[in-house]
Order: structure tokens, then sequence, then C-alpha cells
């Protein structure tokens, strides 16, 4: 007996059949979903572990920092002489006396050792681990320091602007004999609001805790360096470079800051 239609058990067989293939092809859809889910799943938790562990080794070697004064200030040290490298390679005179002072009173800050910075957990943290960090934010900074802390020709380009209203500012508490923390608050704000638009900034860390920093960094420099380099706003960007940008770079890397300094200034 072949194919008859007019007989229920042939119809029922091609039902079946259909159901037997369908489900076939619904478990085959179901287990690929879910292969894919879990290899999705699987990439994901590895790089959430990498950047947990990059993480977990920088806040390690942050509080390893904070307990050890010496190593602190050699580490500043390296920190000063990375920066100094990539500032060079972009035109600046890193042997003259005004950068050296500078590097000194930025080795001098952390002289008494510094403090984890650690802030909310809501901020990004963007730098898979500090040596990436490092490397990007060196060259960052130099460009940064570049574009928005020195004068050039143009009178209304950024450079030109900022570091005219830096010396501007310094000259005029200077001129008063105003208070030094009055002088350092008003410089920390305008000098913040520069650097925090410099990418690689922004979203690895508190922008007031930078302000706070960079404001007590500045209130507690040797007056004679702060005399020397913002009296002229050609002087403004050697400060930013020799003094702020390496307490920049460990404050964003290694969320560490020299001690008592993130504080805000009264």
């Amino acid at each position: 007996m072949g194919w008859n239609p007019f007989k229920k058990s042939s119809w029922d067989k091609v039902g079946d059949a259909i159901t037997d293939t369908a489900g076939d092809v619904a478990d085959t859809v179901t287990d690929t979903a879910n292969d894919v889910a879990d290899t999705v799943t699987d990439a994901a938790n590895d790089v959430a572990d990498t950047a947990t562990n990059a993480y977990n080794a920088t806040k390690d070697f942050a509080e390893g920092l904070a307990n050890d004064t010496a190593k602190a200030v050699q580490h500043t040290t390296d920190t000063c002489a990375a920066q100094a490298n990539e500032y060079a390679k972009r035109g600046f005179d890193v042997a003259s006396d005004e950068w050296k002072n500078g590097t000194d009173a930025c080795i001098h800050a952390v002289s008494e050792g510094v403090e984890y910075a650690e802030w909310a957990a809501t901020e990004a943290y963007e730098w898979l681990d500090a040596n990436a960090c490092y490397i990007g934010l060196n060259l960052a900074l130099t460009s940064g320091c570049i574009a928005y802390f020195t004068p050039k020709p143009d009178p209304a380009d950024p450079g030109t602007v900022t570091s005219a209203s830096i010396s501007a500012t310094y000259l005029g508490y200077a001129a008063t004999q105003g208070a030094n923390t009055a002088c350092a608050v008003a410089l920390g704000t305008i000098i913040t609001d520069s650097i925090w638009m410099i990418p690689g900034i922004k979203g690895n860390c508190s922008k007031k805790t930078l302000k706070n920093v960079i404001t007590n960094v500045i209130a507690s420099c040797n007056p004679a360096v702060l005399s020397v380099s913002l009296a002229t706003p050609a002087g403004v960007g050697i400060f930013i470079g020799s003094v702020i940008s390496p307490i920049v770079a460990q404050l964003v890397c290694e969320k560490v800051a020299p001690k008592g300094m993130t504080k805000a200034v009264d």
C-alpha cells in the first residue's frame, strides 16, 4: 500500500514528522542561543576579571606607597623623570633651572608621604592598568599643557588666554600681598578647569579631589618657585609641566596624592 491521502494515519505520520523536525530545529536554536550566551558571558567575565585584577594590582601598589614614604618619594621622582622626557620631546627645556626647581617642588609635595585617594565606585575606570595609564596620560598631559597653558601668537588661543589669566591672577594677589590660600584657591580653580578637559582625566578621578590636590600643592609650594614661574604667561607651562603634571598623573593612574592634600583648602 502506498500513500493514501484519505487515510488518517498517513496524515498523522506527516504531522509527527513535522512536529519532530520542528522540535529538532527548536532544540538546535535553543542550544545555539545558549552556546552564544555562554560565550558572551565568558568573554564578559574574562574582561571583568582582567579589569578587576588590574584595578586590584593598582590599588595594592597605591596602598603600598601610602605605607612607605621613601617608596612614595622615589615613585614621584621616577614619574617626574618620565614626564620630563615626554615634555622634552615637545620642546620644553627640562634642563633649565626653572624646570629643575619645579621638579624639586613636586617631589617636596610628597616628602611627608602620600595617601590613597579612593573615590565613589560610580566613577569610571577607563585605564586597564597603571602602566597603560601612564603611557597614554603622559602624552595627553604634555599635549594638554601645550594646548591650555602655553601662550601662542594668537591672543584668542586657549593657551594664551589661560596662561595670561593664571599669571594675572597670581600677580594680582602678589601686588596686594593677598593671602596665599586665597591665591591658591583662585589659581587651583583655573588650572583644574583646563586640566579637566585633557583626555583621560575626566572619568578617572573626582574633579573635586583633583581641584583640592592642585590647590593644596600650590598653597604649599615654595614661594620662590611661584614667583619665577607664574609671573609671566611663558612660565605657566613650566609650572604646570614640572610641578602639577606629575601629581595629576599619580592621582589619575594610581589614585594617590600627597598626604593631607585631598581635603578642601580652608
